[in-house]
């Protein structure tokens, strides 16, 4: 876990673009090298079974230890099962295949230095009383952000939801023009083209005018997209720019924890989550999967410092060195508003599953209305029977999904799940010649809008960044965007219900909590 301590340079997502000649090829050779090595392990681990036939019996004692722990773990049950099936099924090299990916024995170092940063940043960005919301459901909800991740609930913040990748960035750039002391970004893709233009622009000449800029991409989900000339561009116009969790070609479980987190704030006066990535599909100038259905949302007022400090922490984690957060806190414009205003976020560096827990909170307690976008749909058991049950229940349950695919397994995979939900009740909805990556839920008191998917990798694997609010106009508009896309969406039909169709998903979904 070494190397993921050591984030520099990067980022790369699956979906796929323009072929990237340099990027491409590091993909392979990365690739590559890592099946060598593991190749190599696997030949080495056979040669010493065969010279020491005891070591069968060890290798099945230790698969059968990894199979109680993994019983006794916080792993989702789904997961578990899947575990408990490879280790036990493939006893030779399932044992260690599980503790390679285990993220308490390769995680622990990096989880101490998380501890250690969050404690430095605690007292910052809390100045403000606490809003207390109307809605008991809300106030519960309140309750669980703050004792689970210490997440605060802002009063006196206006939010502005935007229904496209497009608007949302056209207001992040005229905010962005507006910019006197500093600029956070933090993206899971930065990519070369014309936004990515629009944006060296500006912050390239903020820089040269004293304004801190600080930049946070993943190297997974960049690597292929962002160029090396563009770094360049970046760090000799004085940004400030990291990569999280370098891309290298050695075996670490490491790589496989990315920050999908999307977070701009703007001279502590300004920020913004939601689906988007700072690539040109966002924004449709560049298509690949026909129209790219996405948005987020503008949070301005005393909850701006809840998103500095996500980001401030993770910086802090990244370089090493401590942030002077005095520098970057209370710059904030009250706003008239006692809305509810929470930005939190999930990921390894917190106990619990924040993402998939709020969102579980957010179903269990819906009582007219739950509206779910989101490009994949894997869901636990816990989420899906949850689904299912208030369905039947008589709540009004739709979700929608795209009808063009970026991955064609998880794909079926979620048409499955989504068709077996269909069954109870629940009303999906595939919007037509379009790829859905918004990610929103929507129920009758609240909303959460943000980065996080409903599939195992958001809520165990990677970094995520979102928005709770109660506020009733961004609620109506969030309303309002699904209201437009219902009509632009088709239901399920016999193209997705094919025998083949059925079969593919079914072998699929046993190691789905792994996706």
């Amino acid at each position: 876990m070494s190397r993921f301590l050591r984030s520099s340079e990067g980022s790369v997502v699956k979906i796929k673009a323009e072929k990237k000649g340099l990027g491409s090829l590091k993909t392979v050779v990365t690739a590559l090298l890592i099946l060598a090595q593991i190749a190599i392990l696997f030949v080495l681990y056979f040669e010493l079974a065969q010279i020491f036939k005891w070591y069968l019996l060890v290798s099945l004692l230790l698969s059968c230890l990894c199979c109680i722990y993994t019983l006794s773990s916080s792993r989702s049950p789904s997961s578990k099962a899947v575990w408990i099936f490879i280790i036990l099924f493939f006893f030779y090299i399932g044992h260690i295949l599980f503790i390679l990916s285990d993220e308490k024995i390769f995680f622990h170092r990096s989880k101490k230095r998380y501890k250690k940063v969050f404690a430095r940043a605690e007292k910052y960005g809390d100045g403000k009383e606490d809003s207390i919301p109307e809605d008991k459901r809300c106030a519960e909800d309140c309750a669980y952000l703050k004792n689970a991740g210490g997440f605060k609930s802002y009063g006196g913040s206006q939010m502005k939801y935007f229904s496209s990748g497009g608007l949302l960035f056209d207001d992040v750039l005229k905010q962005a023009e507006r910019a006197e002391q500093f600029i956070f970004l933090e993206f899971f893709i930065i990519a070369d083209g014309k936004l990515f233009e629009k944006f060296f622009k500006i912050l390239a000449e903020k820089a040269s005018r004293g304004v801190t800029v600080k930049i946070i991409y993943d190297d997974m989900g960049s690597h292929r997209w962002l160029s090396f000339k563009n770094k360049l561009r970046l760090k000799k116009s004085g940004i400030q720019l990291m990569s999280f969790n370098r891309l290298i070609p050695v075996i670490d479980v490491g790589l496989n924890y990315r920050d999908h987190r999307k977070i701009v704030v703007i001279d502590g006066k300004t920020a913004y989550t939601g689906g988007a990535n700072l690539a040109d599909e966002y924004t449709n100038d560049k298509r690949m999967h026909g129209y790219w259905k996405d948005g987020g949302v503008r949070i301005q007022g005393a909850a701006v410092d809840g998103f500095s400090k996500i980001f401030l922490r993770q910086w802090e984690f990244l370089t090493r060195r401590q942030v002077d957060y005095n520098s970057f806190f209370y710059k904030f414009e009250n706003k008239q508003n006692n809305a509810v205003c929470i930005p939190f976020a999930s990921g390894l560096d917190y106990d619990v599953p924040l993402g998939k827990e709020i969102y579980l909170n957010i179903m269990a307690k819906a009582q007219d209305r739950l509206y779910i976008m989101t490009p994949y749909f894997v869901p636990d058991d816990a989420i899906f029977n949850m689904l299912a049950n208030k369905a039947v229940s008589g709540v009004d349950v739709r979700i929608i999904l795209p009808e063009v695919p970026d991955k064609a397994t998880v794909y079926k995979v979620t048409i499955n799940n989504a068709r077996r939900l269909s069954e109870y009740g629940v009303k999906i909805y595939l919007m037509k010649d379009s790829f859905v990556h918004s990610k929103i839920l929507l129920a009758d008191y609240c909303s959460v809008i943000g980065s996080i998917n409903i599939d195992m990798r958001s809520f165990y694997q990677q970094f995520e960044s979102a928005l709770y609010t109660d506020d009733r106009s961004v609620l109506n508009d969030v309303e309002a965007d699904f209201e437009k896309t219902f009509k632009e969406c088709r239901g399920l039909s016999e193209r997705e219900n094919t025998p083949l169709n059925r079969v593919v998903a079914g072998i699929l979904n046993i190691v789905s909590p792994l996706m």
